[in-house]
């Protein structure tokens, strides 16, 4: 048996279908609504108590205007024994319900106690059905890893280093099991998140560049010939390209001849400069003899 309405709904229609709910006063057409709710809600179902001031208390009116409109606003009630105000409609359905599914109600509700007491030894109604039977979909499996082909499409989109790899995979663990998605097809699934932007948007924040970069700047190229380049040649791009014939050339042409080239790093040779003023080492200090040096 249960001794509470809350386990069904209140009926729009009890208030809808009374009279005064279509008054032109306010404060009539609110307190009839709370007298439903205060009977809805009663400890007797469906009952109000028949002191006038508690009954004025809970329609929200003073006693003096109570004691005026009272009556309207208990349409739907009929008076019981000892005074008291039973709404008509809700008590039938109180009394079927409770006769109906009184008993149940009363055993989940107790049982619902008890495991909340005690978890482990009283176990709640039902069970929990695996993941991954609606209709040949599944959740990705614990133990979930890449296999071989997979491995080959995640290097191929640039995911080439175990670090990649293996943050590829911390990623793709975290899509499936974030909102624990189903899919028939989990190996096609991890083919999709390799190729999506926003999979190479989070690498591009992890490791500073895009997948598709991934090659060319962590794989150096194999013996690969220096360009060639037309034209005179500097000193740098001669010493690259291995030429000590180039490099003595330049050398050449910077600072003299074979000669003087010899003694380049001990002490520059002074060649005179157009303008009559030479230069000193590989700067630009004036000479000696230039105007304004130091005697």
């Amino acid at each position: 048996m249960i001794n509470s309405l809350t386990h069904s709904a209140l009926d729009i229609r009890w208030m809808t279908e009374a009279m005064w709910f279509h008054s032109d006063d306010a404060s009539v057409v609110r307190a009839g609504v709370l007298l439903l709710e205060a009977a809805f809600r009663s400890t007797q179902p469906a009952t109000l108590p028949g002191d006038p001031l508690i009954l004025s208390r809970l329609s929200g009116l003073s006693a003096n205007v109570w004691a005026e409109k009272g009556r309207s606003v208990l349409q739907g009630f009929d008076e019981v024994e000892g005074g008291a105000w039973r709404h008509r409609a809700m008590a039938e359905l109180f009394d079927a319900v409770n006769d109906r599914f009184g008993g149940q109600i009363q055993e989940l509700v107790g049982s619902s106690v008890l495991a909340s007491l005690a978890v482990e030894e009283f176990p709640l109604v039902g069970e929990i059905k695996p993941a991954g039977r609606s209709k040949g979909k599944r959740a990705l499996a614990k133990d979930f890893q890449f296999n071989d082909a997979l491995l080959k499409k995640a290097e191929a989109a640039g995911y080439i280093t175990d670090e990649h790899k293996a943050w590829l995979l911390e990623k793709f663990k975290d899509f499936a099991t974030s909102s624990t998605r189903l899919y028939s097809n989990w190996d096609a699934t991890a083919r999709n998140f390799f190729s999506s932007s926003i999979t190479q948007r989070d690498f591009l924040t992890c490791f500073g560049y895009w997948p598709r970069d991934s090659r060319a700047r962590l794989t150096p190229a194999q013996g690969a010939p220096a360009p060639v380049r037309s034209g005179p040649q500097s000193f740098e791009s001669a010493a690259l390209n291995g030429s000590k014939s180039s490099v003595d050339r330049v050398l050449a042409k910077r600072f003299g001849t074979q000669n003087e080239v010899q003694d380049a790093e001990a002490k520059p040779v002074t060649r005179a400069a157009p303008g009559g003023f030479p230069p000193r080492g590989f700067g630009f200090s004036r000479g000696a003899g230039a105007p304004g040096a130091a005697a």
